[in-house]
């Protein structure tokens, strides 16, 4: 199974991509979608980052199992390196762990290719684990307009949250693929549609390694099937 590698920068649209490639029947692992199942009331996320913070950062402050308040927890993350290291080494641990139990059960299913999406493909590391990467591109000005508009903040608020993550020129160096999102949505389809047969691997070697690898990703599968029902 081929694992290909999405990623880009806060407002370049990745997120855009992503949906384009799903609907052309390539599995999604969702980074963002994870990170926030992780910290829901209940999960070992939620309490590290309670332990780290304090219920300030919780919708009802009185209340330790009051879910998230993601502002509150967004504003003093982008603004403060420390806070951001604290919540990351409270949650990449869960995230990378359900990302492998997904990455697992695509492999036990027979997909021939999975995307991993996730906008700290480089930031976290992760780069490892996949055979391509995708950088979805738009200039760093053009970033910056966007995210002002989509999350109406001004322009200190967008730096910050740009300046947060790794620098979308650096990544888009380090890119096998690159996908330009500066024009239209019609536009970004077919810069992808023109990728798509440099993302599937060949059926023959795929199924030959799905073959040789098939018990040991069930067993490790269920390993961390028990692992997450568990809650530890």
């Amino acid at each position: 199974m081929r694992i290909l590698g999405l990623t880009g920068g806060i407002a370049t649209g990745k997120s855009t991509v992503s949906n384009i490639l799903r609907a052309d029947k390539f599995p999604i692992i969702d980074a963002d979608l994870i990170a926030r199942e992780v910290v829901q009331p209940g999960t070992p996320g939620h309490r590290r980052i309670v332990a780290a913070f304090g219920t300030t950062v919780l919708q009802d402050d009185t209340d330790p199992n009051s879910p998230l308040d993601r502002a509150k927890l967004g504003t003093r993350v982008f603004s403060d390196p420390e806070a951001r290291a604290k919540v990351n080494a409270a949650t990449h641990p869960y995230i990378r762990l359900e990302m492998l139990r997904q990455l697992l059960w695509h492999f036990l299913t027979g997909c021939s290719a999975v995307i991993l999406d996730t906008p700290l493909l480089f930031e976290a590391h992760l780069s490892r684990w996949v055979h391509l990467i995708i950088v979805v591109y738009v200039p760093k000005q053009l970033q910056k307009d966007r995210l002002m508009m989509r999350d109406g903040i001004d322009r200190t608020a967008a730096n910050q949250r740009i300046d947060s993550q790794m620098d979308i020129e650096a990544k888009r160096q380090l890119a096998h693929i690159v996908i330009d999102n500066t024009g239209t949505l019609d536009e970004t389809r077919q810069n992808v549609k023109a990728v798509l047969p440099k993302l599937r691997p060949s059926r023959i070697l795929s199924a030959a390694v799905w073959a040789v690898l098939l018990w040991p990703a069930a067993l490790c599968y269920s390993g961390l099937s028990v692992y997450r029902w568990l809650k530890i």
